[in-house]
């Protein structure tokens, strides 16, 4: 009977095996989930001090800070690409592993780690839409004082008497032309590097919904599951309670009975000893 049972209990153990390469893909992704949960912190921090900043960029340190801020934001923000880059080569391969050589822990652990890469991949895409926010707010503000300063740069020109015209235009042009040509160049470098830093941000945007196009939909799948799951669990345990109070409520009725045997018996008995009396009385 035992060599019957045997078959059986190996398929029962095969669904407990270790996993080699389970165990390997997954600590690796949940060592690279830490790292990047990390640098979202700091990119969120430095996207709040970026916008602080912001508001005043009136002066030349408070616009050399905000260049720094958002080269530290670009920075993480193209860090943390690859980071999600390289978490997508190791989730695919775990996804490839056949569910059936994974222990019902595993598919669990599984299952979770993908839901984590999404809300981490969810914050990371809001962040990147803050940072592309603040810079071409920021691209408007430099646009406008570029403006405001060459319109500046021709008012006292248009003040001057008809007949200084030509004198005070080239005193202008000395006095003026030589600030404001390298304020508005600079301006415009600013302007045009930020725009770099947009577009990169954004072609970094697409790649990665390319790269997890596939992920709400097995979050989603794998979701449903664990719902299912769950509603399994809450079924069984209500039909566990319902048998155990019909269960319950039988005991009680058997124990009532062999109560109410008992006695009758004892009764039979009473009746049964005056009888015995009476007769051979």
């Amino acid at each position: 009977m035992s060599e019957n049972n045997l078959p059986i209990d190996l398929e029962d153990q095969q669904s407990y095996r270790d996993v080699p390469e389970f165990d390997l893909l997954s600590d690796q992704i949940s060592g690279s989930l830490i790292e990047i949960s990390n640098n979202l912190s700091r990119l969120e921090k430095n996207i709040d001090v970026l916008k602080i900043k912001a508001r005043d960029n009136s002066t030349e340190n408070s616009t050399k800070d905000i260049q720094e801020q958002q080269r530290i934001c670009v920075d993480l923000i193209s860090s943390l690409m690859g980071m999600f880059k390289e978490i997508s080569v190791h989730r695919k391969q775990m996804d490839r592993l056949d569910r059936e050589q994974l222990n019902k822990s595993q598919v669990f652990v599984r299952d979770k780690l993908n839901r984590s890469i999404k809300a981490l991949l969810d914050q990371f895409r809001g962040l990147q839409k803050e940072v592309t926010s603040v810079d071409a707010a920021l691209n408007e503000q430099n646009t406008n004082t570029e403006h405001n300063q060459h319109e500046l740069a021709l008012k006292p020109a248009e003040e001057t008497n008809a007949q200084n015209v030509t004198q005070q235009k080239s005193k202008l042009i000395m006095e003026y032309q030589p600030v404001n040509a390298e304020e508005v160049e600079y301006q415009q470098n600013m302007v045009q590097e930020r725009e770099r830093d947009i577009e990169q941000i954004s072609h970094g945007v697409e790649e990665l919904n390319e790269i997890f196009q596939d992920l709400s939909t097995i979050v989603t799948s794998q979701g449903e599951m664990v719902d299912n799951i769950e509603t399994n669990i809450y079924s069984t345990l209500n039909d566990t309670r319902y048998a155990s109070r019909h269960l319950k409520r039988a005991d009680r009725y058997h124990r009532n009975r062999r109560k109410f045997c008992f006695w009758l018996l004892v009764i039979a008995c009473v009746v049964l000893f005056f009888l015995i009396l009476i007769i051979f009385a």
